[in-house]
C-alpha cells in the first residue's frame, strides 16, 4: 500500500490517500510495480516529465542526482520518472541523455511502458510534478 505524502499539482489523490497500485515497464524493458516497491519498505519518488518542458529539462539531471547519490533504487528510496504519455521510448531516451546529466539515470517510462495511465490515475496537469 502507498500514501500520498507530497501534494502534485492537479493530484487525484489528497495527502495520506492509498493510490492505486500500477504496473509499468521502463525504457530499458524492467517491469516496475508500486505496490511490490513499497512493500520491500521502500519509499517512492515519482517525477511527472515531458520532453519539451523546459522546467523538466532543467531539473532531470537533479532527479538523476538524488538517484545516484540514494543508491540507484537499491537503498529507501525508489525513483522512477514518468512520461506524460506522450512520448515515445527513443523519445525518452533521446531526453535522458541531454538532460539527466552524467549521473546514473533513474528508470523512465515511455507511451510504450504505460505511462499514460499512471499520469492519468495521478491526474498530472502541471510539469515537472513530484
Amino acid at each position: 500500500m502507498y500514501r500520498l505524502w507530497s501534494h502534485v499539482s492537479g493530484s487525484n489523490y489528497n495527502l495520506g490517500d492509498v493510490v492505486d497500485d500500477f504496473t509499468v515497464t521502463d525504457v530499458n524493458g524492467d517491469v516496475w510495480n508500486l505496490y511490490d516497491i513499497t512493500a520491500q519498505g521502500k519509499y517512492v519518488y515519482l517525477d511527472f516529465f515531458f520532453t519539451d518542458c523546459v522546467p523538466c529539462q532543467l531539473t532531470q539531471a537533479t532527479f538523476n542526482e538524488v538517484y545516484d547519490k540514494y543508491g540507484c533504487n537499491n537503498g529507501d528510496l525508489f525513483l522512477i520518472s514518468i512520461n506524460r504519455g506522450t512520448e515515445t521510448n527513443a523519445e525518452v531516451i533521446a531526453y535522458e541523455i541531454e538532460f539527466g546529466g552524467y549521473f546514473n539515470h533513474a528508470p523512465a517510462v515511455g507511451i510504450e511502458g504505460g505511462c499514460e495511465a499512471v499520469t492519468n490515475n495521478f491526474g498530472i496537469n502541471a510539469y515537472p510534478s513530484y
